[in-house]
């Protein structure tokens, strides 16, 4: 029989390979597509979908851990920028099925969205702490 916890666990997992997927699909996307110019190029395209879907995962790992690790709310938290990475991911697969010349620069948009989710995990980690601090220093002066 699974439990609940099983169930979150299993979930948390399918989310993340979901996620961490997303860039490898739209590089497949960027290289599939027509290359008019030299094979240089097209080395150059798989170079940079790898640097960003490393980039990319490392950021996620962090939002996945503080998923795992906090308590619910602080979870939720942590999960947003996740759910923004899985829809702007989508929206980028489906734009470039219906024009190639779209998000020419996707790789630059999903390491922008890891560079602005580390500052946003900083951030979250920081209030986190300050409010635990503020808690313990309430409870010990009353």
């Amino acid at each position: 029989m699974i439990t609940q916890q099983d169930q979150k666990s299993n979930t948390r997992h399918i989310l993340a390979v979901a996620i961490l997927s997303l860039p490898a699909m739209a590089s497949s996307l960027a290289i599939a597509a027509p290359a008019s110019s030299a094979a240089p190029t097209n080395t150059w395209n798989l170079i940079i979908a790898f640097l960003v879907f490393a980039v990319t995962a490392g950021s996620a790992v962090l939002n996945i851990a503080a998923i795992r690790n906090w308590d619910r709310n602080w979870g939720l938290v942590s999960g947003f920028p996740l759910l923004g990475l899985l829809l702007w991911g989508a929206l980028i697969i489906v734009a470039k099925q219906l024009d190639a010349n779209t998000h020419a620069l996707w790789a630059l948009e999903i390491f922008a969205w890891a560079m602005i989710n580390l500052i946003y995990m900083v951030t979250a980690m920081t209030a986190k702490r300050m409010f635990a601090k503020h808690d313990g220093e309430g409870s010990t002066n009353s």
